[in-house]
């Protein structure tokens, strides 16, 4: 019985009877009032019913019994019931809290993780293209920036270029965070150096536990720094060769021994190779290199003995060229200077040089570009001698039009002198001389440079050089062919052949330091020119190739021979850490194996070598030649990085700091290693690479 009201004459009550017509009717005893339960619970829950609400029902209550029906038929069907009714299904309907929390979370973390995944794919994109400048050595970096102007720079300008046809990149360089575009030039030096530590990782990870020899050198760079090149050389098992690396450039801020022996240990130790894992270094023969005492290879093997040090044969033969054509004879010597007078001159002006070319169109000769001489890579000469001599006629020729037609008095009076030099007969007899012997030298050093050389090619390329020097001493038919030859071009071009003094001359007079006299002219170039340069060559030869590896060479020829003897055994075991008696039987089995076949070459090696790898019985033997073959030759690898240098560090960008350098340099030149890299784990490296947090999530 519900409490009653009274309404005029009447009095009424709520009635029960309204709960089935009304679903969402509630009554409140205590207030005596009617209210929405739907509408006093959810009218704000949809956000739609926002000062729209109906007090009535939600906070005051209905009370006014006489026309509850209408009223409350009214309210079931307002729009602000009706949408609270709908939040309320909606309510019904949802899952449990909990389970709506986690789903939200996973949400999130799945959102999160798209975004993730989206900036590593940028920067996939922006790590291609720093490969792809760097390992082609190019500038990242314009003089103007800025967005106004049109050439930005490489790297913005490839940016650029693939954001027109990537709606990736597009949507993150105009949608994306713009103080987190990554295109920064501090972003371009961290993306340099996490690939530079990628790339050190795997040459770490290659030469771990690995026996290795090093090479460096030096030069300075266009931003007057000196630059230490570091090379490794180690045995590759799965290519069953020596393989050369480029471990990093360190900048020298002196190059006494002690400056250079530390900041070579320091660069090797950022791959974890200490010295005593070090068994041979080849450095050029400087005495802060090389000395005996107080150098960079006696700190060296004051660490490890056993170390072997290689004076680079390539450095080797070019002092042998520089002793023997030097300053001794001077016929040679003024030959030499005579030629570079003859490129100086006519390459010098443009004007000079078209006129070179059009006396060499007009005589249907093949023009052959006249070539500097270098002042370090004397096997180079070989090149310009040969070039004077296909191009002497038209030359001459050249040198006469210009002294005719120049209007310049010091222009003639060159030009007068340079074709005096080259119409004596003691040019025509030294260009006809060195000729030959320039060319075998520039094989032989072209040879000495190849990164697969062993000691065991190196020596025999150097004695076959002996030899054939040696052959044309002794070959009097040879030397009559070639001073036939001279006598031919002089009798062309009328030449005079100088008369033999056959009476003692003082040398005051004339530089010849032997009383010595000769019947003709024949026979005075072949004792006073042609003996002299070939015996100087030859001696050379002898004593700048003596060096402590020769021993070891020949122990190796004779066991790769199945003759290596007591001695041979002994060194052997001692420089490579082997087991004598072992390494003794081990040859004696080999001999009675028909898979094995006695030889003298490089060749031999390797297919033992190969044959080897397979087997686990003839360990001493195979780490012998692995480890000898992994003795470097020549540090030309360390000169090639300083050509790649040259094209990094130019004088447009002779302020790049040594770091980007170090990095720029590593990518250049071992471009192979760059491109095998992930680029997954350059992004770890890129994320971890500062203490703070980068803006983007990676």
């Amino acid at each position: 019985m519900y409490p009653r009201t009274q309404f005029g004459n009447r009095a009424r009550s709520f009635q029960s009877a309204w709960y089935d017509d009304f679903s969402w009717l509630e009554y409140s005893l205590k207030l005596d009032r009617a209210f929405c339960f739907v509408c006093r619970m959810f009218n704000t829950a949809s956000g739609l019913n926002v000062g729209q609400i109906d007090l009535a029902f939600t906070k005051k209550g209905f009370q006014n019994w006489s026309s509850a029906t209408t009223k409350f038929k009214k309210h079931q069907n307002s729009k602000t019931h009706n949408f609270t009714m709908t939040a309320y299904h909606n309510f019904l309907s949802s899952k449990p809290i909990d389970v709506t929390l986690d789903e939200s979370r996973e949400l999130a973390i799945s959102e999160r993780e798209k975004q993730r995944l989206y900036n590593r794919s940028i920067l996939h994109r922006l790590i291609d293209i720093t490969l792809c400048l760097a390992k082609s050595g190019k500038p990242f970096r314009g003089h103007f920036e800025n967005d106004s102007h049109v050439c930005k720079g490489l790297f913005l300008d490839i940016v650029d270029i693939l954001k027109k046809y990537d709606s990736t990149l597009q949507t993150h360089l105009q949608k994306g965070p713009q103080n987190a575009k990554y295109i920064s030039n501090h972003i371009q030096n961290d993306l340099l150096a996490s690939i530079n530590n990628v790339m050190k990782r795997c040459i770490e990870k290659k030469v771990s536990n690995r026996l290795v020899t090093i090479m460096a050198d030096e030069t300075s760079d266009v931003g007057h720094h000196e630059q230490m090149s570091v090379v490794i050389r180690y045995f590759d098992d799965e290519a069953c060769k020596p393989v050369e690396q480029f471990i990093g450039i360190q900048r020298l801020t002196a190059v006494d021994a002690n400056t250079i022996f530390n900041s070579l240990s320091n660069k090797i130790a950022q791959f974890n190779i200490n010295w005593k894992s070090v068994i041979a270094v080849c450095f050029d023969g400087a005495s802060a290199m090389s000395g005996k005492f107080n150098s960079v290879q006696a700190k060296v093997k004051e660490i490890n003995p056993c170390a072997l040090y290689v004076h680079c044969y390539g450095h080797c033969l070019n002092l042998t060229l520089v002793d023997s054509l030097g300053n001794k004879n001077r016929i040679i010597f003024d030959f030499f200077g005579c030629v570079q007078l003859i490129y100086s001159f006519i390459e010098g002006s443009p004007t000079r040089h078209a006129v070179f070319e059009k006396i060499v169109q007009e005589t249907n000769s093949k023009l052959k570009t006249l070539k500097t001489l270098s002042t370090t890579r004397w096997a180079c000469r070989a090149e310009a001698v040969t070039a004077v001599e296909n191009n002497y006629s038209s030359v001459i020729q050249c040198l006469q039009e210009i002294a005719n037609n120049t209007k310049y008095s010091e222009v003639r009076a060159k030009a007068n002198g340079i074709l005096y030099q080259m119409k004596s007969f003691n040019f025509i007899f030294a260009l006809y001389m060195l000729k030959p012997i320039l060319i075998q030298i520039q094989i032989v050093s072209a040879q000495l440079q190849a990164p697969n050389l062993d000691l065991l090619g190196a020596v025999s390329i150097v004695n076959a050089l002996k030899k054939s020097l040696g052959e044309l001493r002794n070959n009097d038919d040879k030397y009559s062919t070639l001073y036939d030859n001279v006598l031919k071009v002089c009798s062309e071009f009328e030449i005079d052949i100088p008369c033999v003094k056959n009476r003692k001359v003082s040398t005051k007079i004339e530089n010849n330091k032997t009383q010595h006299t000769h019947i003709d002219k024949k026979s005075e170039m072949k004792y006073c020119v042609f003996f002299t340069v070939l015996d100087d060559m030859c001696n050379g030869l002898e004593n700048r190739f003596n060096q402590e590896t020769l021993n070891i060479i020949s122990s190796i020829g004779r066991l790769i021979q199945l003759k290596a003897e007591q001695f041979d055994i002994d060194l052997l075991s001692q420089t490579f850490s082997l087991n004598n008696d072992e390494l003794e039987g081990e040859q004696s089995l080999l001999r009675s194996m028909p898979d094995f076949i006695p030889g003298t070459s490089t060749k031999t090696i390797y297919q033992w070598l190969e044959n080897l790898s397979t087997s686990q019985n003839f360990l001493n033997i195979h780490k012998a030649l692995k480890l000898f073959v992994t003795i470097p030759v020549t540090s030309c690898s360390c000169e090639r990085a300083f050509s790649k240098l040259s094209l990094v560090k130019t004088k447009l960008r002779s302020r790049m700091k040594q770091e980007r350098l170090d990095d720029m340099m590593m990518i250049f030149i071992e471009q192979e290693l760059a491109s095998q890299i992930n680029p997954e784990d350059v992004i770890d490296e890129f994320k971890n690479l500062h203490p703070f947090e980068r803006r983007l999530e990676l």
